[in-house]
């Protein structure tokens, strides 16, 4: 077999991670980033995405009065652009050589830093789906800083951190101000993680300046990420700011979606109403993604009447319940990176995920997958994406406040 150079090993790479080895690695433990609808030719320096949300008005019973009235539809547009996200891997020169005369031993090697990079990227965009643009992974604890350790105020929220992210802090949740500037590196590392108390421990904690009630962020994120169902139908109504270039005051509901409180009910008689509630607007939800803890809560309240289902999309499926309403009947997906307490209730056919290229994919701008690092004795592959979400129907979806 020939010896390993940049080239062989370049060749071995592209016949393994093929799209759909990339789809396999990032997809299967995320259901609304396997199902959502996907547009990987989002070029140029804006996508509009056009919408009526008012019909012409130019309507009596006296011919002259709908004469005098006539109005044109209300057209607006929203002027997605694009957020950006990478991951980086580096494998030492000594690994390479070791291997020479078999590329193969190389890739099996390899294969382990390259996955994890790309999983890592699929867990940073599935999460993103679901957040409003500013990138908070979660929030310490009204009195949760203690020494180098910070407990968070949503214990599910420690799903989101691993050992070694470096972590920035601050007052908002990334979508005004800034973060805190800290001393020295102004980050702090995480260096151990108890999943059962959600305490997140740091290498040095006040490098970050991480206070109590603040927002963490992973260093570099902070209103850098891609807007999420919680930025196109948020929890409250969407205030007189341009979103995407539109202001959404005109009507709350049209242009910045539902919203409903069902905080006082059983869970599954909110999720009901609220599907009544967008009935009502014209849409037709079909899928409703709920966090695991909301899921078991459900199962539970319908016991003997829970009907099982499962959500097949492409290669993948998604284990979950089926539940009755006006619009037809809707599949309940638990999906680990919805927040605990809140429902989405969607209409798959008007959301649209828009990349150029995969989400994520190895970046090969060069038509090289591996690249010589400058300054190192190594090789470094970089990957991730360009995209944003996109819906041209917010007012067909809901997010629900459910029970605590």
């Amino acid at each position: 077999m020939a010896a390993t150079n940049m080239t062989t090993f370049d060749d071995a790479l592209k016949q393994y991670y093929t799209s759909e080895k990339v789809e396999n690695l990032t997809y299967p433990d995320h259901p609304l980033l396997a199902m959502v609808g996907k547009n990987e030719k989002f070029k140029g320096k804006n996508m509009p995405i056009p919408l009526i949300y008012g019909n012409p008005q130019g309507r009596s019973s006296t011919f002259a009065t709908a004469q005098t009235n006539a109005t044109a539809s209300k057209v607006v547009e929203f002027l997605l652009t694009r957020k950006k996200d990478y991951g980086v891997v580096t494998i030492g020169g000594e690994v390479l050589e070791a291997s020479q005369g078999n590329e193969y031993a190389f890739l099996s090697a390899a294969t382990t830093e390259i996955n994890g990079i790309l999983k890592s990227l699929g867990d940073s965009l599935s999460k993103s789906l679901y957040g409003d643009g500013g990138g908070a992974l979660g929030r310490v604890h009204a009195s949760g800083v203690a020494g180098e350790n910070a407990t968070l105020a949503t214990n599910s929220d420690i799903v989101n951190f691993e050992v070694g992210m470096r972590i920035k802090a601050a007052t908002t949740t990334g979508l005004s101000g800034s973060v805190r500037a800290g001393s020295g590196v102004g980050y702090a590392e995480i260096t151990a993680i108890n999943r059962k108390t959600a305490v997140l421990t740091f290498g040095d904690l006040s490098i970050a300046a991480i206070a109590n009630d603040d927002y963490l962020f992973v260093e570099g994120d902070f209103g850098n990420k891609l807007t999420g169902l919680a930025g196109w139908v948020p929890s409250t109504d969407p205030l007189a700011a341009a979103f995407f270039g539109l202001d959404r005051t005109a009507d709350t509901n049209r242009l910045g979606g539902v919203r409903y409180d069902g905080s006082s009910q059983p869970i599954d008689e909110a999720i009901i109403d609220a599907s009544v509630t967008v009935g009502r607007e014209g849409g037709k939800p079909d899928v409703c993604f709920i966090s695991y803890t909301d899921f078991g809560k459900l199962v539970k309240t319908l016991g003997a009447q829970v009907q099982r289902d499962v959500a097949q999309t492409g290669r993948w499926a998604f284990a979950g319940v089926e539940m009755y309403a006006p619009s037809g009947t809707i599949k309940v997906i638990p999906d680990k990176d919805c927040p605990v307490g809140r429902a989405f209730l969607l209409q798959m056919d008007t959301w649209k995920l828009y990349s150029i290229g995969g989400a994520p994919r190895i970046l090969k701008h060069d038509g090289m997958e591996m690249l010589r690092q400058a300054s190192a004795d190594g090789v470094e592959l970089r990957a991730g994406y360009y995209a944003q979400l996109g819906c041209h129907a917010p007012g067909w979806n809901c997010n629900v406040t459910l029970p605590s």
